[in-house]
């Protein structure tokens, strides 16, 4: 399949990728390939399917991208964004991604954290049937094979040089508890990744270190403001220029979603998460909660219990556990 390149800015030049892949509110991701001096970094790959290969390698083939040669960025370890490595990565290959990802990830396959997931769940009422399943779809899997490549894990702060371009790491956790963005100051240039969409509001993940996910986002959020970016290249749906008031707009978003949770709680004391969540309004085209695709459900599931966590944390409501283990929530006024 024939690959459609956009070049979104010059010197350097960056070219941005649609790979392709249908996933709920997407229809692919964008990849970038910045090029200087006869460097190239590649900057995510795509979901693993043929078509996505196809696309990319396609693209690379058209913007004469040596592989053995360039450097592979991934801004987080979610399936459409490394789920190609693989395929387009040579052996040997020079991969960068985050160190606090890779943690996480790591985490997320051991028994102990399917075991401590389970207890969450039900902590917040969710029915024994579900509980198991709910658990499973937290599990991340590996996306390439590690040994074969040339891999860097990187901090905030660390720098990437791409020709007379020198880009540093920003530590955004939220969407995933290591997620990274690209900052290059001399032209405010920000490859963003999920910390910042259009299409969708990103969803925020439970962290397994039981750390306020929510409060990470927001603090990511306000780090990412205090750049000053002038070019946001982010990773589903058109280049925009108005990030600035996407940001307030998201913020915001997390914010009301904050006081509707805390609103039913006052107007209904004691109910439990499970019953909370599935009385949240969320932006989905099914009007009963058994009608919503797993995968949605359990990310709807997921961002609640962030919100609930947020809520505790920050004493705007209190959860109680009356015996039985689960959580009976009421407001903290």
């Amino acid at each position: 399949m024939s690959a459609v390149i956009e070049k979104v800015f010059s010197d350097p030049d960056i070219y941005k990728i649609e790979v392709p892949f249908e996933n709920l509110s997407t229809s692919a991701t964008n990849c970038y390939v910045m090029k200087d001096g006869g460097d190239v970094l590649v900057v995510d790959t795509g979901a693993p399917t043929d078509e996505g290969a196809a696309v990319l390698s396609d693209a690379l083939d058209k913007l004469e991208v040596d592989r053995d040669c360039a450097t592979w960025f991934l801004t987080h370890l979610h399936m459409d964004h490394a789920g190609l490595v693989d395929q387009v990565v040579p052996h040997g290959g020079f991969l960068l991604y985050g160190a606090t990802e890779a943690a996480t990830v790591r985490a997320t396959r051991t028994g102990m954290f399917l075991d401590s997931l389970r207890r969450e769940y039900r902590r917040q009422g969710v029915p024994i049937g579900s509980l198991s399943v709910a658990a499973r779809l937290g599990i991340e899997v590996q996306m390439f094979d590690p040994d074969r490549l040339r891999s860097c894990l990187m901090h905030d702060g660390d720098e990437v040089t791409v020709g007379r371009y020198t880009l540093r790491v920003v530590e955004t956790p939220g969407h995933t508890a290591g997620h990274l963005a690209l900052y290059e100051p001399s032209n405010g240039i920000l490859f963003g990744g999920d910390h910042a969409l259009f299409v969708i509001s990103p969803s925020i993940a439970l962290f397994p270190d039981r750390k306020d996910s929510l409060q990470a986002y927001f603090d990511s959020m306000q780090k990412v403001h205090d750049l000053r970016v002038k070019h946001l290249f982010h990773s589903h749906g058109p280049i925009r220029d108005d990030f600035e008031d996407r940001f307030t707009w998201l913020v915001e978003h997390h914010r009301k979603r904050l006081d509707e949770a805390t609103g039913i709680i006052e107007r209904i004391p004691h109910l439990t998460g499970y019953k909370i969540i599935r009385t949240l309004k969320w932006n989905v085209p099914f009007d009963d909660w058994d009608d919503v695709p797993i995968m949605q459900r359990y990310i709807m599931l997921t961002q609640g219990v962030v919100y609930l966590n947020h809520l505790v944390d920050t004493g705007r409501i209190v959860a109680k556990d009356y015996g039985d283990g689960i959580l009976l929530y009421e407001s903290a006024r």
